[in-house]
């Protein structure tokens, strides 16, 4: 099993971000072991909006995030080893083939380190499209909408000298060389947890990221609805990598909580190949992750491996 990090790209006026603070980060994690470095994709959102982020007496209007592209880009120049990926980008964010084209570019200056990571855009980012001038259709139709943009990645990634007539989106040719890296093509990560983006998943998706490391009962009715959809279409179930984003407390009073680790475990016997965890903020808490943490889930193994 692995373990990849979130890394924080949230700037208030009390915590100002730089680039050497967050390229220390991404070093450390990757001397560390860590396998992934994953961001939120967000410009800003109202904290009332979202569910992630804490309610504080007198914060900011807005978060304010770090473009997720532009400074994964930065730190694939500070780091040789570790994956590189957003957690996920929804499609309604960017035009898309402009998208794929990032990924790839992003794949070959980090020789072969990203992935193509996409949803299909939370509803709570409503208020953050409306403020950038996005438009953020109902969900039925953004799931359609992610289908054919994977449909238009596989295209462009051929060079195929050829339009692309979708439904919602059209190029006049796809023809050119990809400059990535990873063969076939860099991984192709989808988030999410409906049957629509399930099958999706069974479909496209080289890496899906399902849940949150809790309410397994969930989790295993989703694994067990992507592998029977895998089947219809004749493809490998265990040839998708899975990855979870892991959000309960691993270190208490300064060791590593049995409790946390055996869900973990619990985790890797479902068929989870890897946990994404939240970076932490002080040096005592990521040294017992990095020397004790990492080191011991490195060596579980992943059912059906």
């Amino acid at each position: 099993m692995r373990v990849g990090m979130q890394v924080g790209t949230i700037t208030t006026p009390r915590h100002r971000l730089t680039g050497e603070a967050l390229a220390r980060v991404a070093e450390q994690a990757e001397q560390a072991g860590f396998s992934t470095l994953a961001m939120a994709d967000h410009f800003s959102l109202r904290p009332e909006s979202t569910p992630f982020i804490p309610r504080e007496e007198n914060a900011p209007v807005v978060t304010e995030f770090f473009e997720a592209w532009s400074t994964l880009a930065f730190l694939a120049a500070r780091t040789s080893r570790i994956k590189l990926t957003t957690l996920v980008s929804g499609i309604t964010m960017r035009y898309p083939a402009v998208l794929i084209k990032t990924a790839d570019t992003l794949d070959a200056l980090s020789n072969g380190r990203a992935y193509l990571s996409l949803g299909a855009s939370p509803d709570f980012g409503l208020d953050e499209h409306q403020r950038m001038g996005l438009s953020l259709p109902p969900a039925g139709e953004r799931v359609a909408r992610l289908e054919e943009v994977l449909l238009m990645a596989m295209q462009m990634w051929s060079g195929q000298d050829a339009p692309f007539t979708g439904t919602y989106y059209h190029l006049s040719s796809t023809v050119g060389t990809p400059f990535f890296v990873q063969q076939p093509h860099p991984p192709i990560l989808i988030a999410g947890h409906g049957n629509k983006m399930l099958r999706l998943m069974a479909c496209y998706a080289d890496v899906v990221s399902i849940g949150f490391g809790r309410d397994f009962d969930a989790m295993r009715e989703r694994l067990t609805y992507l592998r029977e959809q895998c089947e219809q279409l004749q493809r490998p179930y265990e040839a998708i990598q899975k990855t979870t984003f892991f959000t309960l407390p691993i270190v208490r009073d300064g060791r590593l909580d049995p409790v946390a680790l055996d869900m973990i475990r619990e985790l890797a016997e479902m068929g989870f190949d890897e946990i994404m965890i939240r970076q932490v903020s002080d040096e005592a808490t990521f040294d017992l992750l990095a020397s004790e943490f990492v080191p011991l889930i490195n060596g579980v193994s992943v059912g059906g491996r």
